[in-house]
């Protein structure tokens, strides 16, 4: 009885490219649709700092996430997948079946499915993520890491390019010229293509750890200068956003790198990018305190025009309500005295209470819905307290800055507890492979991981973020493929 040929889809073993795939060429492909999302993202983020087409960037996620779901079934089909991506793949997969359980208990099942306008964070887009994470963790080889890596660094350095056009006094398109809360106008906050302040420190100090381990540990001139000139610039525009993360965050990124290049007895190049990048974060600095005088910013919290001083301000709680309610109207604006909210009310300048008053009306969510929660980019809607138009609630809002919480809040406790499972097999596996053979790449990814899992204490998940972090954390869960 003649031998049949292997098929797949009803073609032939001749005919198919999948089955005539090698691995190396299947980890080619991954890093391919990996980079297309950095290069799309920015791109299509581009039209909504001009014109309100929310739906432009969900595009980016949606048309790289399709090819990335279907590359990692591929990868399946031909037995590619190593096994100890088992585990970690059940884990992402119960959290998708969760989240489809959340998603049909949720008032709004096409909001929890496709995601707010402005956020597209629904369950498609975990969907995504679970792709990107699963195609990092099947890269292949340390080059396509760092090939990898290397993107998102060009990535960093266009977004820091974005804002430094929007922090110059020209009126360059910016949602954070003015922030509105405060009735500041003429600040020029960068945001770059993220869509806030807040989202562009998060993404500036995950990919400092890299850049300046780089900086330190790369073997040829040209590319340790490209990697110092990242380190700088992430610090310099981190620091410029003036919210809480902005500043502390780089601070742990400087001291994680500097501390890990002067144990491998890197002390020299260690203290040299530790000299660069705290003048770096003193310019930042000094960039901030003197830009109301070079931007001419003023105040009409009394009615009438006052110019601001020169002064170093954090606003996070005033960033917060710009983005959700003036750029997206996604949250009631903010009113100091709300006292009609179920909430309360709270100081916006104040960082703690901002931080406090969202994470307490986050936990009387939780409390309603604590199995399924809100909904994905639902969180807005079960806040209402007066009108049915979710602009017309005072201080309400679409987001946690506590990204645990906020999870909890719209998909409910046991997606929160399938995260920190999955992140500590991330970390743990990461940890294991550094403690083995680790160099200085496998170290930078595993505290990119890290730093950001800290960060979203005070942070939150967005598209034009969340992806790379998701990127980083598959290529952590198997980092013996960067040896």
């Amino acid at each position: 009885m003649p031998k049949t040929a292997k098929t797949i889809f009803n073609t032939t073993e001749k005919s198919n490219f999948i089955l005539n795939m090698k691995p190396e060429e299947y980890h080619g492909y991954n890093l391919k649709i990996l980079l297309g999302f950095l290069i799309l993202m920015p791109l299509f983020c581009i039209p909504l700092e001009f014109v309100n087409v929310y739906s432009v960037p969900t595009m980016a996620l949606s048309i790289t996430g399709v090819v990335a779901i279907v590359f990692v079934l591929i990868g399946f089909m031909k037995s590619e997948t190593p096994k100890n991506l088992f585990l970690p793949a059940g884990i992402l997969g119960a959290m998708l079946i969760w989240g489809l359980i959340s998603l049909f208990d949720a008032s709004y099942t096409g909001l929890a499915l496709f995601g707010e306008d402005g956020r597209g964070e629904g369950w498609l887009a975990s969907l995504f993520y679970a792709g990107f994470f699963l195609l990092g963790a099947q890269l292949g080889t340390n080059q396509n890491c760092l090939k990898l890596i290397n993107g998102m660094l060009w990535m960093g350095l266009a977004e820091c390019l974005w804002s430094l056009l929007q922090i110059l006094p020209i009126h360059f398109p910016s949602y954070y010229q003015n922030l509105e809360p405060l009735l500041l106008f003429d600040l020029f906050l960068p945001s770059g293509l993220t869509g806030s302040p807040i989202f562009l420190a998060i993404l500036l100090s995950m990919l400092l750890i890299p850049a300046m381990l780089g900086g330190i540990f790369a073997e040829k001139k040209s590319q340790k200068i490209f990697y110092q000139i990242c380190s700088v610039c992430f610090v310099i525009f981190s620091v410029k956003t003036q919210c809480l993360l902005g500043i502390c965050a780089p601070i742990v990124a400087i001291l994680i790198a500097v501390i890990y290049g002067i144990t491998k007895k890197s002390g020299k190049s260690a203290i040299f990018s530790l000299v660069m990048t705290l003048l770096a974060f003193v310019a930042g600095i000094g960039l901030s305190y003197t830009a109301p005088s070079i931007n001419h910013s003023y105040s009409r919290a009394t009615g009438e025009n006052v110019p601001i001083e020169n002064q170093f301000v954090l606003y996070d709680g005033a960033i917060i309500w710009e983005d959700s309610s003036y750029r997206l109207t996604a949250s009631g604006y903010y009113i100091r005295n709300g006292a009609e909210n179920p909430n309360g009310s709270f100081e916006i300048t104040s960082i703690p209470e901002t931080y406090q008053f969202l994470n307490k009306g986050t936990a009387k969510i939780i409390q309603l819905f604590p199995l399924t929660g809100s909904g994905q980019d639902s969180m807005a809607y079960v806040q209402r307290y007066q009108d049915a138009a979710i602009i017309s609630n005072p201080n309400t809002f679409d987001r946690c800055y506590n990204y645990y919480l906020h999870l909890a809040g719209t998909t409910g406790i046991p997606m929160l507890i399938l995260f920190v499972f999955l992140m500590g097999i991330v970390i743990v596996r990461g940890i294991s492979a550094c403690r083995k053979s680790g160099n200085w790449l496998q170290f930078g990814i595993l505290s990119a991981v890290i730093l950001y899992l800290l960060m979203m204490f005070l942070g939150t998940s967005c598209i034009t973020v969340a992806p790379l972090f998701w990127m980083f954390a598959g290529i952590c869960v198997n980092l013996k493929q960067t040896e």
